[in-house]
């Protein structure tokens, strides 16, 4: 198989801060009132920040399967738009809806970096996420918030955070399965 070319410096670094800025986004779904709402502040800048993470690393992802790019920014793309069309349009389970393709990048890129560079939180974050995206359209359904959305919230949320700080630490010109 041929050599991926790494990224320059400024490039990786721009890759790697999508990671915590999912973090946010899910520390601002937390504070939210009702987190699969987009009516408040910290819900709709939570969000943002998600999609706006996944895109960003999505964007700049390199794997030898192109498939898997496209698996990754298609999710994302695919959610943001339904994340807009919530926004504008209304019906309530859009956005969590949206956020559930968001999490299929989210765990495209997590899963890639686990597989590449051992960060097992990516693997971690799969389940979590998957978990959470259908807590969030229960609880759209369900007009309230639900302790179990919470608590994957922040299951999530301390995943994502600790699994960006390692890959903060890792050094820059990295091999997949280095």
């Amino acid at each position: 198989m041929a050599e991926l070319k790494p990224h320059s410096k400024p490039v990786e670094f721009i890759y790697r801060s999508g990671f915590p800025l999912q973090g946010l986004g899910l520390l601002a779904l937390l504070l939210a009132p009702d987190a699969a709402r987009l009516d408040s502040v910290w819900s709709a800048a939570g969000y943002l920040l998600i999609g706006t993470g996944v895109l960003l690393s999505g964007w700049l992802l390199q794997v030898y399967m192109p498939e898997v790019r496209l698996i990754v920014l298609g999710g994302a793309v695919t959610g943001c738009l339904l994340i807009v069309a919530a926004a504008f349009t209304g019906p309530e389970y859009l956005a969590p809806l949206g956020l559930g393709f968001v999490f299929v990048g989210s765990c495209g890129l997590g899963g890639k970096e686990a597989y590449c560079f051992r960060l097992k939180e990516g693997w971690y974050l799969m389940p979590v996420l998957v978990m959470l995206a259908v807590a969030l359209l229960l609880q759209s359904a369900a007009g309230s918030p639900l302790v179990v959305t919470t608590i994957l919230l922040a299951l999530a949320a301390a995943l994502q955070l600790s699994f960006s700080i390692r890959k903060y630490r890792m050094s820059y010109y990295g091999k997949c399965g280095q």
